[in-house]
């Protein structure tokens, strides 16, 4: 039986799971309390705020259940779901432990103040990371491969394992190499663009790493991956050319995408090799998207030459 006044499955789907939604996020993060998420989510540009949780959405679920006297979660929550609040409220209680446990050492502890940091401190917790160099990598390494972290539901929400790259890239040891590509492709534009940033800052490293990946066969996504993040050194002749002779390698009609990758970093050619991007634009059997890009690339070089 649902309290009254509350919309039910059928009538309105969307809200239905908005508010599960809502209600996982309360009792995760807030304790199960509307009045600390209201609190929390009248202060704009709260680094935990879900932009899909519209503020009049939580009021309205509030004096649903102020009015009733029943707490909405047992009446609308899955078992699945209430068992995903439940290891989001264990992962909290493990860091609480670091805490309060007197022999914990000090980089446990810095890695559970950047996972909690809020908007206003993440800086000041990721340099206090930074400083800690090498010895701290392999527990960020061991936070950007906690599939838990990602979820908005766990402390952090969703944004530690982000964090913990951006402190990768800015230590720039190497073996942090495999845990960041493998970040690619697997988030939002804006994250997958810090993770890009962070294998840039590693440098010479990075980049040997990634030419090897771009080689590799038989060709995947792993390839493609690579590509992309290349396009970050595609001032680095030795990028331009190594794509450019997998262009003559490949099939392109099997691998247009991959295609599209390598011919964005071929726009640092030597003047020598240019030739061969017009042969490859007058190949009538190569696919229109790819043509399009070798033509926009020789524009580009006619402009800069004019």
């Amino acid at each position: 039986m649902q309290p009254e006044d509350y919309e039910s499955e059928e009538e309105n789907p969307v809200s239905y799971s908005i508010d599960n939604a809502i209600l996982m996020h309360r009792d995760a993060h807030f304790a199960g309390s509307f009045p600390l998420m209201l609190e929390y989510y009248r202060v704009e540009g709260k680094k935990g705020a879900n932009p899909e949780f519209e503020l009049t959405r939580i009021e309205a679920l509030y004096e649903t259940e102020r009015k009733s006297g029943k707490n909405l979660s047992p009446l609308l929550l899955s078992g699945a779901e209430a068992e995903k609040v439940g290891e989001a409220l264990e992962a909290y209680r493990s860091l609480r432990t670091l805490y309060e446990d007197k022999t914990t050492g000090k980089l446990p502890l810095l890695i559970a103040d950047l996972i909690l940091s809020e908007e206003e401190d993440e800086e000041k917790a990721m340099e206090a990371v930074i400083t800690q160099k090498s010895a701290i990598v392999p527990l960020l390494i061991d936070l950007i491969r906690s599939e838990k972290f990602y979820s908005p539901l766990f402390p952090g929400y969703g944004e530690a394992p982000i964090l913990a790259a951006q402190c990768l890239g800015k230590i720039g040891d190497k073996r942090s190499l495999i845990s960041l590509f493998e970040m690619l492709g697997e988030g939002d534009f804006f994250n997958e663009d810090l993770v890009l940033e962070s294998l840039y800052a590693i440098g010479d490293p990075a980049k040997q790493f990634l030419l090897k990946v771009l080689q590799g066969h038989p060709i995947n996504y792993d390839n493609e991956r690579a590509a992309l993040a290349l396009i970050r050194f595609k001032e680095d002749p030795e990028v331009s050319l190594a794509c450019l002779k997998l262009l003559k390698e490949i099939d392109i009609k099997k691998h247009t995408s991959f295609a599209t990758y390598l011919v964005l970093n071929c726009e640092k050619l030597p003047e020598k090799e240019r030739a061969e991007i017009a042969q490859f634009a007058k190949d009538p059997n190569i696919p229109k998207m790819v043509q399009q890009d070798l033509l926009a690339l020789e524009k580009t070089w006619r402009a800069e030459g004019s």
